[in-house]
């Protein structure tokens, strides 16, 4: 249960991104998995070429992936809100990610080649004993990394003026206009956001799990997984939606094995999607 407890903080940081521009722009963006692989690859980069830590590494990775996602909105995603409807825009958003998939990994197979990486320091594999549990060390630094990035999206969404105009732009983006705010700009720092904190998930799974190229399909399931247990643009719920996936993951590893892992995660999706389908930690409005 307690490793379950650190793998959970993990999908709940793993789902962030995603379900951030899904609750602001809905777009889904099916490449998301692909982008956190991607800041695992960077965050390994500055290992193996400079010998800087996993960890220390997060503000260079953030900012790098914050200029990819700005990138990527400019590109792919802003010719997507000329469509007069949202179900056009998530369908259209999902078949152009989805071709992203294809040049970001093979992208990224030109550049590490499909070989399987991982990041060694001194204190991987060590652990730490807290009330009679053993805890890993990277596994303690991922939920602190987690706990950390959602306190600050928090604090961003809710006292900030960005945060208010990215609450209004979700609420009624025609409105927001007439007020006065600046929407695409909105939409632009929503979407670097998102890719940034995909590339802080990237950095903690390099530094506990081995990455490949084809790697991101597997991150992107639990983080759809992730946002319909918190309900759709309930970021505020992200975290412990992560929580309760990875406590039902372990709990059912002990009876099925490691090899159902995924199946474990599409089985939970399924049960949600016919009990409650608004999510276990839904709320009325986007942020509140």
């Amino acid at each position: 249960m307690a490793n379950g407890l650190l793998v959970g903080a993990l999908y709940g940081l793993v789902a962030l991104g995603f379900a951030l521009l899904m609750g602001v722009m809905k777009f889904l963006n099916t490449a998301h998995g692909t982008f956190i692989i991607l800041g695992g690859y960077l965050s390994y980069w500055l290992l193996e070429l400079w010998g800087i830590d996993p960890f220390l590494s997060l503000p260079l990775v953030v900012m790098a992936m914050f200029l990819v996602g700005i990138a990527f909105y400019k590109l792919a995603l802003s010719p997507l809100l000329k469509l007069p409807n949202i179900g056009m825009r998530i369908n259209t958003s999902m078949l152009i990610t989805f071709g992203s998939i294809w040049v970001l990994d093979n992208t990224m197979t030109v550049l590490w080649t499909p070989d399987v990486r991982s990041v060694m320091t001194p204190y991987t594999g060590q652990t730490l004993k807290l009330l009679g549990v053993r805890f890993s060390l990277t596994g303690l630094g991922g939920v602190g990394v987690a706990v950390l990035v959602a306190l600050a999206l928090y604090f961003i969404l809710s006292g900030t003026y960005f945060g208010k105009h990215i609450r209004a732009a979700t609420q009624d983006a025609v409105a927001a206009s007439l007020c006065g705010i600046n929407v695409q700009r909105t939409y632009l720092f929503s979407c670097g956001i998102a890719i940034a904190l995909a590339g802080v998930a990237g950095m903690v799974v390099v530094s506990s799990y081995s990455i490949s190229s084809t790697a991101g399909i597997g991150w992107l399931s639990s983080a759809f997984v992730v946002m319909v247990l918190a309900g759709e643009g309930n970021i505020n719920a992200i975290i412990p939606a992560g929580m309760v996936l990875g406590l039902i993951e372990s709990a059912g590893l002990l009876v099925v094995g490691v090899s159902y892992r995924q199946a474990i995660a599409l089985i939970v999706f399924i049960i949600v999607l016919m009990i409650k389908p608004q999510g276990l930690f839904a709320k009325k409005e986007y942020g509140s």
